[in-house]
């Protein structure tokens, strides 16, 4: 059998791809390996936290301030509120503890009728007048004391 020259040339060729693809191969491996073992050495940076980093704990001599209570609320909060408004004749729904329209509505009376910004949220001067002997029931109109001159 005789070997054809270009044939001969032909597997030469790919004799010498094939050497040359091992050592490429052979050394990418090690390179990617290196690369892995690098990055689980780096750490990971954290995000950005504009300001202090440590957390301040609050004072426990401190009161915490009354939440804000506004639509969406749910709670036990919330079902003082209502029972308070409905005391006084400003509710009239189902006491639920869940903030809705009609609890709005009502916060938004008793604050007009007590001379308070009527923004519809429950938040601290609201309670606080809610809460005191001085809430005035709905229907309110004054007395003749009161009244100007």
């Amino acid at each position: 059998m005789k070997s054809n020259p270009k044939t001969l040339v032909g597997v030469i060729v790919l004799v010498i791809l094939a050497i040359a693809l091992g050592f490429l191969l052979s050394r990418l491996f090690p390179t990617i390996g290196e690369v892995q073992r690098e990055k689980s050495l780096t750490p990971t940076p954290l995000p950005e936290i504009p300001g202090s980093v440590m957390a301040v704990t609050p004072d426990p001599a401190v009161p915490t301030p009354d939440p804000v209570l506004r639509t969406g609320s749910r709670g036990q909060e919330v079902l003082d509120l209502q029972s308070r408004l409905y005391q006084l004749g400003y509710y009239t729904g189902e006491i639920d503890g869940q903030f809705g329209a009609g609890t709005k509505a009502a916060v938004i009376e008793f604050q007009k009728v007590n001379g308070l910004d009527a923004d519809g949220m429950a938040g601290t001067e609201t309670q606080k007048v809610l809460f005191s002997a001085e809430a005035k029931p709905a229907g309110w109109a004054g007395t003749d004391s009161e009244a100007e001159p």
